[in-house]
């Protein structure tokens, strides 16, 4: 495997590890989808799902 492969699938671990923590970090939760976000909303970004809850 050549420098360059290793290289971007640390990058692709890294990515994948930081969108996880801003995930985990949301205030805002979809009870349909699971979907995190950070602001309030009446209905959920991802699917449209109209109960979003604040994540405790």
């Amino acid at each position: 495997m050549s420098l360059f492969e290793r290289l971007g699938e640390r990058v692709e671990e890294f990515k994948q590890e930081a969108e996880a923590a801003r995930d985990d970090a949301a205030t805002y939760r979809c009870r349909e989808c699971e979907k995190r976000f950070y602001r309030d909303r009446d209905t959920c970004p991802e699917c449209d799902g109209d109960v979003v809850e604040i994540e405790s």
